[in-house]
């Protein structure tokens, strides 16, 4: 005489995937957090550190967003890519400035570039429930 279970499954694939892009999202929002530290010790400062206090995250709400390391001055995005100008006024800005204590351009894009690594592995483990 032979025993026999039967075994059904409870959980809804569709649970499972909701569970995962849920952990996903969650990580992408912790690798924005993650940018915004390694960003804010190489953006430029003011007089005040108005453009590092700017900086924030736009976490995303679903799957279908991006997160957003934002800052947010009137300068920030000519800080970022300090090329030459001439503004509304006419004044002209060269460029490659000199800012202090090691603090440079591109303050966003090259420590997303050079930690990307890191970043997408902050993503995967959140995702695999790390």
């Amino acid at each position: 005489m032979g025993y026999r279970a039967r075994v059904q499954q409870t959980v809804s694939i569709g649970d499972v995937a909701n569970g995962i892009l849920i952990r996903l999202v969650a990580g992408q929002n912790k690798a924005a957090e993650r940018l915004l530290a390694l960003s804010s010790v190489q953006a430029p400062m003011d007089d005040v550190g108005t453009l590092v206090d700017s900086g924030a995250v736009e976490p995303a709400t679903d799957a279908d967003e991006a997160s957003s390391v934002v800052y947010d001055t009137p300068y920030a995005a000519r800080w970022h890519e300090d090329q030459p100008l001439v503004d509304s006024l006419g004044r002209k800005y060269s460029g490659g400035s000199n800012f202090q204590n090691g603090r440079k351009s591109h303050y966003l894009s090259e420590p997303a570039e050079q930690h990307k690594d890191e970043l997408v592995q902050i993503i995967r483990e959140a995702g695999n429930g790390g």
